[in-house]
């Protein structure tokens, strides 16, 4: 997102914005009934802020767990968003990219009428993007680890264990990615459509659709220069896994426990 309006340029790194919406407005259409209605504004205040809020009519919240919503594995959000589909990591990430962003996010809600989301963004003078990045790196990991976003490149992990997602959430960001989360192959396949990705780090065994069966669905649908480079993730390194997932439409292979230094090898063949 380069313009808020014609007039208005924002100041943010346009993957962390569309990551912070993307989620936020999913959230909203997943807990808002098919007659309900989902509502996206935004307005500048006095002090070039750029103010977004994703309101809705759904399920709404109860007041007293508001507070608890922005909480990594906030049982809250895990609680409903097990009942709906979905990982309850959303918001806490969210609220990561936001503060990078130098913003705030925060919710407003009454239980079943519905809630609205506001995050905050610099608006402003538009800087150089490539020294924006740079300035985000410093902030967001340690200088050992600062020349992998230079790669910049455009992850989605796709696992439905809550706990191994926030192990390889932490290798990821700690080689300095910030990768988008599915929970099955059905969401996969979904977060394709949205946006283009590099890579997807795709785990075998998922409900709903598992990853072999998203691989062979991604081969069909995008052709070979627009599709993403698919590294299977299983935790049986048996004979003929390999084979399986290359036959499946998968580029290359990692078995779990995932180290990191094998992590780092697989996604530094394709910068």
């Amino acid at each position: 997102i380069n313009k808020v309006s014609s007039e208005v340029k924002v100041c943010a790194d346009e993957r962390m914005i569309n990551s912070v919406l993307l989620n936020l407005i999913s959230n909203a259409i997943k807990f808002t009934n098919r007659n309900g209605t989902v509502t996206i504004s935004s307005n500048k205040t006095k002090d070039q802020i750029i103010e977004i809020c994703i309101s809705d009519t759904g399920i709404g919240i109860p007041k007293d767990k508001i507070d608890m919503l922005f909480q990594p594995f906030s049982q809250v959000e895990a609680t409903i968003s097990s009942q709906r589909g979905g990982t309850g990591l959303g918001l806490a990430i969210s609220k990561r990219l936001v503060k990078m962003m130098g913003g705030k996010i925060w919710a407003e809600s009454q239980l079943g009428f519905g809630s609205t989301f506001h995050f905050t963004i610099l608006a402003g003078t538009a800087i150089n993007e490539p020294a924006r990045r740079r300035e985000l790196a410093h902030r967001l990991v340690p200088e050992s680890s600062r020349a992998s976003l230079n790669r910049a490149l455009r992850i989605l992990l796709a696992e439905d264990n809550i706990v191994n997602q926030k192990v390889m959430l932490r290798m990821l960001n700690k080689l300095g990615y910030l990768p988008d989360v599915a929970a099955n192959g059905l969401e996969v396949l979904q977060a394709i459509e949205r946006q283009p990705y590099d890579i997807v780090l795709m785990d075998v065994q998922m409900p709903e659709m598992d990853g072999l069966e998203a691989a062979k669905k991604i081969r069909e649908k995008w052709p070979e220069s627009e599709r993403p480079k698919i590294i299977a993730i299983t935790a049986y390194a048996l004979h003929g896994d390999r084979e399986k997932c290359l036959a499946a439409g998968m580029d290359d292979y990692i078995s779990k426990p995932v180290k990191l230094e094998e992590l780092q090898a697989i996604l530094g063949s394709y910068s």
